[in-house]
């Protein structure tokens, strides 16, 4: 049975792992950052509050054995007058000649940014090794995280946005910021990125206020435009299962797809109901289920077969409610699991 809760300060070696097989820099890879990352998060687990700037919430999935084989976060927050959330608005122009008897269609790009911002999902690795194995570590990953934010809704925004991880080439550069990017910043990918997560007034100051068109791009660059990296699909499957879709933008580093949705119509979290857990131990017709309690830092959930007793009374199997710390007569929530498929998100 695979655990997630909140990440801790000695999470920071599995960290540090997870986010160089990541590559993204929604997980920072040195331990500085990742120190700063887990004193943010421990923050915000220990005094849940109002959406902010300031607060992350890292997840870590533990397996039966505790060890720690998978990662993901929730910025509730991204986009604010300090640290703005910057994007490329994607859109078709079409042009027409009428002496010729041309019309033209044209993507363009241009950049804009919200100091408003929508809370952000980001950050999620799941090891090979729990890939594909029984308990759906990756549905729990992925929509465990739906269930904290269903159990303290006043600390999110009214929209959600994921960034998919963008198409890299062998050796993990973005053939979008080599072509775009550094051209206009004179800085590599990785600089960037360091420079961003302190101050992104560079983006705006450097980067073009006119649109961009993608004709002007190396086809195998333009091709890449809001292109998904293969193995981010099955955690891409289970976000549009969740009623999430592309918005039309895409990250001005590596030109990642940000999908999105309303808050409130998240299949999961919309779906999330609170139950309390009866004596019996369920039926082999059990259905499995995200079975979640606590608050803030004592927040655990687990996948366990759950059946439904009485109204507002559930049964659930002991070693699960051992694991999350429930007894009998104890307030859980139950969040469904997305339907089919292999369970190998990360």
């Amino acid at each position: 049975m695979f655990l997630l809760r909140p990440a801790r300060p000695g999470d920071l070696p599995v960290l540090r792992a997870l986010g160089r097989m990541l590559g993204s820099p929604n997980l920072p890879t040195d331990d500085e950052r990742l120190r700063e990352r887990l004193e943010r998060s421990q923050r915000a687990f220990g005094q849940p509050g109002p959406p902010s700037g300031e607060r992350v919430y890292q997840f870590i999935l533990e397996d039966a054995e505790r060890k720690r084989v998978g990662t993901c976060a929730i910025f509730s927050k991204h986009g604010t007058p300090e640290m703005p959330h910057f994007y490329l608005e994607v859109k078709e122009e079409e042009r027409y000649s009428q002496s010729i008897d041309v019309r033209a269609k044209h993507v363009t790009l241009h950049l804009d940014r919200s100091t408003d911002g929508p809370t952000e999902l980001g950050a999620l690795i799941l090891h090979p090794r729990a890939r594909g194995r029984p308990g759906f570590p990756g549905k729990l990953l992925s929509w465990g995280r739906f269930a904290f934010i269903a159990t303290h809704r006043d600390c999110f925004e009214e929209q959600i946005i994921a960034e998919m991880r963008p198409t890299l080439d062998p050796h993990g550069r973005s053939l979008f910021w080599e072509t775009v990017g550094k051209r206009f910043t004179g800085l590599s990918y990785e600089e960037a990125d360091r420079r961003s997560a302190i101050d992104k007034s560079f983006i705006k100051d450097l980067f073009p206020d006119e649109k961009l068109y993608a004709s002007l791009l190396e086809p195998e660059v333009a091709t890449q435009l809001g292109e998904v990296h293969e193995e981010a699909g099955p955690a891409l499957r289970l976000l549009e299962q969740a009623a999430f879709r592309w918005n039309g933008q895409i990250d001005p580093f590596d030109a990642g797809p940000y999908f999105a949705s309303r808050t409130d119509d998240v299949s999961p979290i919309r779906t999330t109901v609170r139950e309390v857990v009866g004596a019996a131990e369920p039926g082999e017709e059990a259905l499995p289920r995200i079975v979640s309690a606590g608050q803030g830092l004592t927040f655990r959930a687990v996948v366990a077969p759950v059946e439904r007793h009485r109204v507002g009374v559930v049964r659930v199997a002991k070693d699960a409610r051992r694991k999350i710390g429930v007894s009998e007569g104890d307030s859980v929530a139950i969040t469904p699991l997305p339907r089919g498929g292999k369970d190998r998100s990360g």
